[in-house]
């Protein structure tokens, strides 16, 4: 089995916004939508690419025989109740350009805002192109494109002139 992130998990207020946002603008197609969680947690599950995005939806407070609160996992529950110093940034996705196009179309056609891009940058092929805005939720999305094959950085690149690994 190959070293890899095996799926993003993001949680959402509205989960029929969010199935829309991410099916209109992102082109997304649902493979599952399934209870978890004893029934207390809605999951939207989305094949992009060999890689998964996962939607959670949970409609409030559903608690379980015996007062203990229903989560996906014991961790979220010891989480809950501890104070959140940090979180997601965002998340990014890469898309050949003309997909990344139609994303940036599809963005400002369903009413939302591309507020930085695009731009080069350097991702985890090299440099490209990025875009970025927010869903449904105010989780920011970045887009991505490259070259083919794409660009490699130079030591101009790396503020301290150094490359982790060498």
């Amino acid at each position: 089995m190959k070293t890899m992130i095996e799926h993003v998990a993001l949680r959402v207020t509205d989960l029929d916004r969010s199935i829309a946002f991410y099916r209109a603008v992102m082109g997304f197609k649902p493979v599952c939508r399934r209870m978890v969680g004893d029934g207390a947690i809605e999951q939207v599950v989305f094949r992009v690419g060999e890689d998964v995005l996962v939607l959670f939806h949970s409609k409030g407070d559903i608690e379980k025989a015996g007062d203990k609160p229903s989560v996906v996992s014991e961790n979220l529950q010891k989480k809950a109740d501890q104070k959140w110093t940090g979180g997601m940034d965002h998340v990014a996705f890469s898309f050949d350009e003309p997909e990344y196009e139609a994303i940036l179309r599809r963005v400002v056609e369903n009413g939302y805002e591309i507020h930085r891009g695009p731009e080069r940058n350097l991702g985890a092929f090299g440099i490209g192109y990025a875009s970025y805005f927010y869903d449904p939720d105010h989780i920011e999305i970045e887009i991505k494109r490259y070259e083919d094959p794409p660009e490699q950085p130079g030591e101009d690149w790396f503020e301290t002139g150094e490359i982790y690994g060498q």
